[in-house]
């Protein structure tokens, strides 16, 4: 396969990117570099997109099912790439990782149930309980040095009277891969005391040298239900093309009974999209190339702010394309250290109070993109740090 040039730099303003066209309102500027929302500035995969446009070019756009070829590339993917079995009929289409999330909370819990979550974390987590009237329980990871361990003691006790956790592994936004052992700990606390475990596995393919993803579903227990997408992995967030693997009959009809209710149905493209990301080799070439040139992104962007901005205290990751920096040395409360990127780095990056506790003085950058874009908002970032030091 020919070498994947992702240092190509792809023009995206003025596509409806919310991305980079949503800049003025939401951060009130257009002149920032957007290194916030969790899409890449690199190309999917040349195949995929030739069967999307294949697709297109049919010019039939009706109500579309879910197809038995995309739902036959997910049960391979997983084999092959995790050496986990599933059935194609424990597979259901979502319209989002999201949707897939808040659906599977309706269905299994009641108003007031308790839902515990690990803070700090993804910020729709928070949305999907607290808005469906459910309770959120907190278990905030523990950084140890460089990495965020689970708080057994405190998870232990929360377990004792929840309905449900959900987990986000690999974790947005520290980049913590879960050892199957600490994961295995999750789940023999979820079966001590019936609690109903979900995982978001949406970053599960961009996990760098030295890690190893499990997941939940290469363990045994039969309340486990997992949410992901190609979505993160090839860059095509924008199709929506999601699914959930529910492998108990009873807790898949009653997830399947809400989706009913909120008419879920697969748009036009996606199974095509999923098929040609799970199931063509092309699109794995281009990943094992993806990868690479992340974990290069990683080591240099780790490198330029330890060497150049050494106040900040960087998480390494293990997995994701998502750097999760504290800038506490700064002293700055939540809104002036915002105010600060967009005034004096001119970058955009995801705020971390909105990640829950744990959260309150990071700030997490987007490292899926070009290097020389990765190198300008390093270098308006590291100019800003410099000036309020010297200031």
């Amino acid at each position: 396969m020919e070498q994947i040039n992702f240092d190509e730099t792809i023009e995206k303003r003025n596509t409806g990117s919310v991305k980079w066209d949503g800049l003025p309102s939401l951060y009130g500027s257009d002149e920032l570099i957007p290194m916030w929302v969790a899409d890449m500035d690199v190309r999917p995969p040349h195949n995929l997109t030739e069967r999307l446009t294949r697709r297109t070019a049919t010019g039939h756009f009706g109500y579309s099912m879910f197809e038995d070829e995309a739902k036959r590339a997910i049960q391979q993917w997983f084999q092959k790439r995790y050496d986990v079995t599933i059935t194609t009929d424990s597979i259901l289409y979502s319209s989002g990782v999201v949707p897939g999330l808040a659906h599977t909370v309706l269905a299994l819990t009641e108003p007031s149930d308790e839902i515990i979550i690990q803070t700090p974390v993804y910020p729709p987590f928070h949305q999907i309980i607290q808005s469906n009237q459910r309770q959120l329980i907190e278990n905030p990871l523990l950084l140890d040095g460089e990495t965020y361990q689970t708080d057994f003691s405190l998870l232990e006790r929360q377990m004792r009277t929840a309905r449900m956790m959900i987990l986000c592994s690999p974790h947005n936004p520290s980049g913590k891969v879960y050892p199957r052992e600490e994961l295995q700990q999750i789940v023999e606390l979820a079966k001590q005391h019936d609690v109903y475990l979900v995982s978001d596995e949406i970053h599960a393919d961009l996990v760098y040298t030295g890690s190893v993803h499990t997941p939940i579903l290469g363990l045994d227990y039969e309340k486990l239900i997992l949410v992901s997408a190609p979505s993160k992995t090839f860059n095509i967030p924008g199709l929506y093309a999601s699914y959930l693997i529910v492998p108990d009959i009873s807790i898949r009809q009653q997830i399947e009974r809400v989706q009913q209710r909120h008419f879920v149905h697969p748009n036009a493209l996606a199974s095509t999209a999923i098929s040609a990301a799970y199931g063509d080799a092309m699109s794995e070439q281009w990943l094992s190339q993806l990868l690479v040139y992340l974990e290069g992104n990683r080591d240099h962007a780790i490198r330029r702010i330890r060497q150049e901005m050494p106040k900040l205290d960087v998480v390494i990751p293990e997995a994701t394309f998502l750097l999760w920096i504290d800038f506490k040395a700064l002293k700055l409360d939540s809104k002036t250290r915002a105010d600060w990127l967009v005034k004096e780095a001119k970058i955009a990056l995801t705020h971390g109070s909105s990640f829950g506790s744990g959260g309150e003085t990071f700030e997490r950058l987007n490292i899926g993109c070009p290097r020389a874009q990765l190198d300008q908002a390093l270098d308006r970032l590291s100019t800003a740090y410099q000036r309020f030091w010297t200031n």
